[in-house]
């Protein structure tokens, strides 16, 4: 059980699950939206293992090449750094799941699999080199918490469905403003061990959480964008996204106002559960 846990740790399993609901969610708010049915059962499923799997892939790469950082930055939570895992059974895993998650991605339609490819690739390389750069290392992981939207919505019909589009938009900006967070609590760590030039590491510590919480506080009113664009409204809905846009709102005032570890971490945790409770409350508007 204890290595089975670890493994959990490794792969950041509520995220893959998070990114797979939000295709699955997409899925259904495309056939709805356009009146269309839905693929077959096994069409969704492939296309729910797509990004599980290259995010557990994705997530245990990273932990294999970050372990020097880690061990600084005392990362507890890493199974690497505790021994739990070595470094070559998640090295190993880590290719088994990107085969997974690309294999699942050749049965459906071209754009989903150019997405699948190219995701997989550029998350290889972030992992090697993008982390280490200011903004951009930032910028592809939001991308890739926006990508399952608009992956879905391509599973379903090759029109665009707009509210979905400023979903993506939404969770962008969310995931960036998480990630700043995430390069100001490991800067000390990333640039000892990989010499990064990292947002905090280029402009300071206090200049980058400005940046996380300009993101957060974006979030206020993007979080209702959706709806302008068509999404249905209903008191639900409406109301778990309303908590969604005060808790990040909250988190835009705390990481100014508390700048320590304990806040960052807390913010990434929180922002992370704001974003859930959101598509929650945008996939009530199916109801």
């Amino acid at each position: 059980m204890k290595k089975i846990l670890a493994y959990k740790r490794l792969f950041r399993i509520e995220h893959a699950l998070m990114l797979a609901a939000a295709v699955l969610f997409s899925e259904l708010l495309t056939a709805d939206a356009f009146d269309i049915p839905l693929p077959t059962i096994e069409i969704i499923l492939l296309s729910l293992a797509v990004p599980l799997f290259i995010e557990m892939g994705s997530f245990a790469l990273n932990d294999y090449w970050d372990v020097k950082s880690d061990r600084e930055n005392r990362r507890l939570d890493r199974p690497i750094v505790t021994g739990e895992i070595k470094p070559k059974n998640a090295l190993a895993a880590s290719a088994i799941c990107y085969i997974i998650g690309v294999g699942a991605a050749v049965p459906l339609p071209a754009n989903a699999l150019f997405i699948a490819v190219f995701f997989a690739l550029f998350s290889m390389l972030y992992n090697l080199l993008l982390k280490d750069v200011a903004l951009l290392g930032n910028a592809y992981i939001a991308s890739s918490m926006a990508i399952p939207f608009v992956f879905g919505n391509i599973i379903v019909s090759d029109m665009s469905f707009l509210p979905l589009l400023a979903i993506a938009d939404v969770a962008f900006i969310a995931g960036l403003g998480r990630e700043i967070i995430k390069t100001v609590e490991d800067v000390e760590g990333d640039v000892k061990h990989r010499k990064s030039s990292t947002l905090p590491a280029l402009v300071g510590k206090a200049n980058a959480i400005f940046g996380a919480q300009v993101c957060y506080a974006l979030l206020v009113p993007l979080s209702f964008l959706p709806y302008f664009f068509g999404l249905p409204m209903n008191t639900l809905s409406l109301g778990a996204v309303t908590l969604t846009a005060l808790a990040f709102a909250f988190m835009a005032v705390e990481v100014s106002k508390k700048p320590t570890q304990k806040t960052f971490e807390s913010a990434r945790k929180t922002s992370l559960l704001a974003l859930a409770i959101g598509l929650l409350g945008y996939a009530a508007s199916l109801i």
